[in-house]
């Protein structure tokens, strides 16, 4: 009988336990989340204070010197360490807490977010070393290192940008191309500086690594991608585009041979690689050595110079322009206020040679540094960073670790599509910058072919630099096959090759690779911008219906989509996410798709696409050009 009562009492006593341990698991999520709401209070504070310090700065920097909260503003190495340091310990915090076992999604994702870090990830010691190392490559770009004819005592020493671009900009020369190509390479070279530099960087990235538990380094690189296998998914992009490319690349090889007939070319199709250099940095160049589809005058672009400076005047007005789009599509008004508090023109001596505008983010504020200058780049890179400002504004209400862009570029490619509208006819129409809201077949094609020359050529540039990078650090290229390996790389996804023989001693990565070995500008970052930014404005362009697939009167290449509600509700509900959500999930708001795809690019161009077929058959051009290996095999 007392086995026959144990048993009825097995099933209560069963539930029982289920209940005590369901209240003990109960128990612990609350504790788990109790202590992880106090670290990631204490975050805030503390990242309120440095939203405070870059406040002071801004404000130093537009009163002259004069702090009105009193004594001296920070320095921005100030900002900077604080930032490490706070990043770095709200980490250590964190990567202890058991994530699963938090029940309130928004507080995981600010745990995963804020858990795992790239440099910021390093010891103190560490870190201070990894920042030193991408100065000195820093200064390799933008350092007056090369001495003109190998002569320093006669003219002072060049910086790579933008000194030595601009010569090359502007040379008809291939010998002085060649001759700056390999000058600037033997400086930075000298007793193999900048090979050991990379080296020692590559080395701390695999640190970061470390830390973040990855055994594959370029998980850490690709950190807020949160994609497995990120690199193939770019590489798929490069081969879809890859038609496009060639037949552009076909054709300017063509032009180099016209303009070049001298020089050292090879009969494999490939380009040389200072003279890619060259096309390159004469994409918006009114002298280049390359002929436009149609080069005649009375086919050339019209000129905004004159109209712009008549009809927007000053840098102000470019401003409030760039403004009146975003508030067309039902986005934030600026006011008033904020053009008297938080907005400031450059001194004329500031920002460079391109004088990009800054975007200080200090919420519940932002503010804005713009240039002096007034011209049509000028005018479409505002929208740009305008749009920079409304992003701000909507994630500025997020908790710290969410108000931020959910994958570096994700904010650069809705920039990009303010930019992509405003240097539209359409839009300069409307600005009264030009008379007709459209160019003739023509000038379009000009433009086509210019802006490609730009995007197209730049967009495997951006995925090679990265390739390399990734694939040393994952240790997929050892050492000595560093410099095979990166013309590999050249040869095979952008057809270019070195100008003359170069050995294993050599160290040949252009100045673009090392801008991009810092994570906050990777290439990634800059590829991601270009390709999502022209999805992203495909899709804003249907929803406006200023693009008509098979429509000549509206192709994409000419849309404005000022004033579309539609556009703008897109634009706003993925601002308002920050990175509450992964990436995909917010870029299907607006493309419906959660990949990264080539299609924008490729109709945006598709009529210049169309015209380089034709006129390569014409010339008997054959696209492509003959992959090698680089690297002798052992």
């Amino acid at each position: 009988m007392w086995l026959q009562g144990w048993l009825l009492l097995l099933p209560i006593l069963l539930g029982l336990a289920n209940i005590i341990n369901a209240s003990t698991a109960g128990n612990h999520t609350l504790n788990y989340e109790a202590k992880t709401q106090r670290i990631l209070d204490r975050a805030t504070q503390r990242i309120r204070s440095i939203y405070d310090m870059k406040r002071r700065i801004f404000l130093q920097l537009t009163l002259k010197g004069k702090s009105p909260l009193g004594g001296q503003a920070p320095s921005k190495l100030e900002v900077e360490m604080e930032t490490y340091r706070l990043l770095y310990e709200v980490a250590a915090n964190l990567s202890v807490v058991p994530v699963e076992q938090l029940s309130d999604p928004l507080m995981r994702r600010r745990v995963q977010r804020l858990s795992k870090l790239q440099l910021q990830g390093l010891r103190p010691a560490d870190y201070e070393q990894a920042k030193d190392l991408l100065r000195t490559m820093h200064n390799f770009v933008n350092g007056p290192l090369v001495c003109p004819g190998e002569d320093c005592s006669a003219r002072k020493p060049l910086a790579m940008y933008p000194q030595i671009m601009n010569m090359n900009m502007r040379t008809k020369n291939y010998k002085d191309l060649l001759e700056n190509w390999v000058n600037w390479r033997r400086t930075i070279n000298d007793k193999i500086t900048a090979k050991n530099t990379f080296i020692d960087y590559v080395r701390l990235l695999r640190i970061a690594a470390t830390y973040n538990g990855h055994v594959t380094p370029s998980r850490t690189w690709y950190l807020y991608y949160d994609t497995e296998n990120f690199q193939a998914e770019l590489e798929a992009v490069v081969w879809e585009i890859m038609p496009l490319y060639r037949e552009l690349h076909g054709y300017l090889r063509h032009e180099v041979q016209r303009a070049y007939p001298k020089a050292d070319m090879k009969n494999d199709g490939a380009i040389s690689a200072p003279i890619m250099d060259q096309i390159l940095s004469q994409d918006w160049y009114s002298h280049q050595f390359f002929q436009t589809p149609h080069p005649s005058k009375e086919h050339q672009l019209p000129s905004v110079v004159r109209r712009l400076e008549e009809v927007l005047v000053t840098p102000v007005k470019i401003n409030k322009k760039a403004t009146e789009f975003f508030e067309s599509l039902g986005l934030n008004h600026m006011s008033d206020g904020f053009y008297d508090r938080y907005a400031r023109r450059m001194n004329d001596d500031e920002g460079g040679p391109d004088c990009k505008p800054q975007v200080y983010y200090f919420p519940p504020d932002v503010a804005l540094r713009y240039c002096p200058k007034l011209d049509y780049k000028k005018m479409m890179q505002v929208h740009g960073v305008m749009c920079e400002l409304q992003y701000n504004l909507y994630k500025r209400n997020l908790p710290f670790g969410l108000d931020s862009e959910p994958c570096p570029g994700f904010g650069n490619a809705l920039a990009e599509t303010a930019v992509l509208a405003s240097g539209t006819p359409r839009h300069l129409h409307r600005l009264h910058i030009l008379l007709n809201e459209s160019l003739t077949e023509e000038q379009s094609l000009n433009r086509l072919f210019r802006m490609g020359v730009h995007t197209l050529l730049a967009v495997p540039q951006y995925f090679i630099n990265d390739k390399f990078l990734v694939d040393v650090m994952d240790g997929r290229i050892v050492v000595k096959d560093y410099n095979c390996a990166y013309w590999n790389l050249q040869d095979k996804y952008a057809g270019v090759q070195a100008p003359l023989w170069r050995t294993a001693k050599d160290f040949d990565p252009d100045f673009k690779f090392y801008r991009g070995l810092n994570p906050e500008t990777s290439n990634t970052k800059k590829f991601l911008a270009e390709i999502l930014g022209f999805q992203f404005y495909r899709s804003f362009c249907l929803a406006s219906g200023q693009y008509k697939p098979g429509d000549p009167k509206f192709p994409l290449h000419n849309c404005d989509f000022y004033d579309s509600k539609a556009a703008g509700k897109m634009i706003k509900d993925m601002m308002e996410f920050g990175s509450t959500k992964h990436w995909r999930d917010i870029m299907e708001i607006a493309t419906g798709e959660r990949k990264l795809s080539g299609r924008g690019v490729l109709e945006y161009f598709a009529p210049l696409f169309t015209w380089l077929k034709e006129r390569n058959k014409q010339l008997d051009i054959e696209p492509g050009w003959d992959a090698e290996d680089f690297c002798p095999k052992e």
